[in-house]
């Protein structure tokens, strides 16, 4: 199954491209990950993703999107981000990730500062649903489908007629976006700060006995309110996303084959093997055993 490395601050740890070209294109299939959906993280690139068949759920910041074939997607820098399948449906999707220096050319130039530092700082424009049934945004949805054949024919000159297309993207969300970046600020950014903090102390201390309070604490706000942005923001609840997230820890530990499910247990922060057990069959529709069955080498 294939995984995203990621920090503890839930940073992408894998390069988009280099130094040279930072630029990054990627055909994803959702089932091949586990659970068919890949962990929500964040990037300091830019990204453009087109789906080619199926659907999905996905989300950005606290917006949920329901994507089906032909649709496409714009999620900006620093968003966190995340997808799981559809009413039981895979996903096959592009994904087209790279640094705005390639749109602005260098720091300062009237590039970046009159058409994309306006984009990275509005905190309406997050992230954008790109409708194939609208003109330029159907463009730029084929625009990232061009890229996907240039990318893989490889031929002369591959880097310069990416960025070309890459422009002409931009130019077109560019103009879809007026209306956004035209209003107020919307509120908001206060919850996806408090869930970039708790998230980086629960994957720091995942392994210890986590309180409500020490939770809050983390953000510096009181129970309620940290209850209520959790679930708003992560449709679950802070404790349903801290055992999902002690199980996927277990994994690794399961396949080594190194410790028993007891010490398994308690490596990654729960009360008792049979609670460990009872909670693994319950998401992973196996036991922790079975699972070390199966996907033994």
């Amino acid at each position: 199954m294939k995984r995203l490395l990621l920090r503890k601050n839930l940073s992408e740890e894998s390069p988009h491209g280099d130094y040279g070209f930072p630029f990054f294109l990627s055909h994803e299939i959702l089932s091949e990950y586990e659970h068919a959906s890949f962990e929500i993280h964040w990037h300091p690139e830019l990204e453009f993703t087109a789906v080619l068949e199926g659907a999905m759920e996905y989300q950005a910041n606290d917006t949920v999107y329901r994507l089906t074939k032909g649709d496409g997607m714009f999620v900006n820098a620093n968003v966190l981000h995340t997808a799981k399948s559809y009413d039981g449906q895979d996903c096959s999707y592009l994904v087209v990730t790279f640094n705005p220096v390639l749109i602005f050319g260098h720091e300062n130039s009237t590039v970046e500062s009159a058409y994309v530092r306006p984009v990275l700082q509005s905190r309406n424009c997050s992230s954008f649903y790109l409708n194939p049934g609208i003109g330029p945004q159907n463009r730029i949805i084929r625009l990232i489908r061009e890229i996907g054949r240039v990318d893989l024919q490889n031929e002369n000159c591959r880097e310069l007629e990416i960025k070309i297309r890459l422009c002409k993207m931009w130019v077109l969300l560019y103009g879809e976006l007026q209306g956004l970046l035209s209003e107020k600020d919307m509120a908001g950014s206060k919850d996806i700060l408090y869930l970039k903090q708790t998230l980086d102390y629960l994957h720091s201390h995942y392994q210890e006995k986590l309180t409500l309070d020490s939770l809050a604490a983390s953000c510096n706000i009181s129970k309620s309110r940290y209850c209520h942005f959790f679930k708003k923001t992560m449709r679950q609840t802070p404790f349903e996303y801290l055992i999902k997230y002690r199980i996927e820890k277990s994994i690794p530990l399961l396949l080594s084959g190194d410790c028993n499910i007891t010490e398994i247990s308690e490596k990654v922060g729960f009360s008792g093997a049979s609670y460990y057990s009872e909670n693994f069959k319950k998401y992973m529709n196996c036991s922790p055993s079975e699972y070390r069955k199966i996907h033994a080498s």
